[in-house]
């Protein structure tokens, strides 16, 4: 073994144990400071915990208020649930005020964790509880690990919980999602896991609240598009911003008041019709912006995305109206190799037919065959091979969907 790979390793290993100490002296301060305010709240270590919930009608009041939170959520607890090795734990979803909207996992832990009010309608911020990691991911606005003695009230020192912040596309605090359980089941990976989770439903939100405007994918690297280490900036059709994602505010650096004035001009030096014209070859963008640590500037890769169903109503107007599945509501896997395929050549470059702008929304359509052919091959692509899923999504019936595909010769007949 060389003396340079030797020092290389050592060097590497030093690195970590100082970035380790480092996180640990930050967790400390975050626990310290913590306790300093539930002292100062006027909390007492050794206090009964609050078992204060609100009434059924008052809960469903809150979760009617927080309904779109809790519709992506609910399908990202379960997921996460599933991923928890062990049991006596369970996975929380709490709003921005700390009120536990829903509470799923294992049966006997949870009847454990009804003795400190850790269920649906309780409070959990730090004021009512004192230290814990709904309360003080709430405070910090970061994701968060409270483990055993670390709670601020005793009656909570059997508990382990890592909780993680939820956003929306202005920045603004939704909720937080946690995972708590037996302080005897600790594992390291639970609070990255909450993280990643949290990351999951931001994503969903974002999906859901502009579904129906263009989005620019951001990410330092070609292939990182697509996965959730994307950044994701919501369009006007003009090229204004409409939103951003968390990871998009990672990579442009600034705040959402100042991004929210901002277009894909004054960002990145590109116009619409240039962002139109890439997205035409399926080929991401790469630009150059300034680095927030004022050296090198950064490299990002660049795809507009168009909303599946608004393309496809331009391609055959009665999309969207339809009310049924078609044919039946089976699904059918379509083959990945249609999945991963390229649109079909335009028969013209859209930037020229982009520059004609003559329409009520503002940009001229692809030509119509392109534009079906996209808006199809998107939303399959999004539903997983799904095509029943892909069919709702597109607003048409799964037969009008399968006779599409065979004009384009994609499905054989069977027989």
């Amino acid at each position: 073994m060389s003396t340079a790979f030797v020092s290389q390793g050592q060097a590497g290993a030093t690195a970590a144990s100082a970035s380790m100490l480092v996180a640990q002296q930050l967790h400390q301060q975050t626990i310290q400071h913590s306790h300093e305010r539930s002292q100062a709240f006027g909390l007492q270590p050794g206090q009964a915990p609050d078992l204060h919930r609100l009434s059924e009608a008052a809960l469903q009041e809150v979760q009617h208020r927080n309904a779109r939170l809790c519709t992506q959520a609910l399908p990202v607890m379960e997921m996460l649930y599933e991923q928890l090795a062990h049991a006596q734990s369970m996975v929380v979803l709490s709003d921005a005020s700390g009120t536990v909207l829903h509470a799923l996992g294992d049966p006997s832990f949870l009847a454990r964790a009804q003795r400190v009010a850790l269920s649906p309608g309780a409070r959990w911020a730090e004021a009512d509880k004192g230290t814990n990691a709904i309360g003080t991911a709430l405070m910090t606005e970061a994701p968060t690990l409270v483990h055993g003695a670390e709670h601020y009230l005793r009656s909570m020192h059997f508990l382990t919980c890592s909780a993680a912040p939820i956003f929306d596309h202005k920045g603004a605090l939704l909720g937080v999602l946690d995972v708590s359980g037996d302080r005897r089941s600790y594992h390291p990976h639970t609070l990255a896991l909450a993280s990643l989770a949290a990351r999951l439903i931001e994503s969903q939100w974002f999906a859901d609240r502009f579904r129906q405007s263009p989005q620019l994918q951001m990410h330092g690297q070609a292939e990182g598009l697509g996965t959730l280490q994307e950044g994701v900036l919501a369009l006007a059709e003009d090229g204004h911003v409409l939103g951003i994602n968390r990871r998009g505010l990672d990579l442009l650096g600034g705040g959402t008041a100042t991004l929210h004035r901002e277009s894909v001009q004054s960002l990145f030096g590109l116009t619409m019709d240039q962002l139109i014209a890439a997205a035409q070859h399926d080929q991401p963008l790469p630009v150059q912006i300034p680095s927030r640590q004022e050296q090198a500037p950064q490299t990002l890769h660049l795809k507009l995305r168009w909303p599946a169903q608004r393309l496809l109503s331009w391609a055959c107007p009665g999309a969207g109206m339809g009310t049924g599945l078609g044919d039946g509501a089976g699904s059918s896997p379509l083959p990945g190799s249609y999945l991963n395929m390229p649109a079909p050549a335009a028969s013209s470059p859209l930037l020229s037919a982009a520059a004609s702008r003559g329409s009520s929304m503002g940009l001229q359509p692809p030509p119509l065959r392109e534009t079906e052919a996209l808006a199809i091959r998107d939303a399959i692509r999004a539903a997983g091979g799904n095509l029943s899923l892909a069919a709702r999504q597109l607003g048409i019936g799964r037969s009008t969907l399968y006779r599409k595909l065979r004009q384009d010769g994609l499905l054989v007949p069977k027989g």
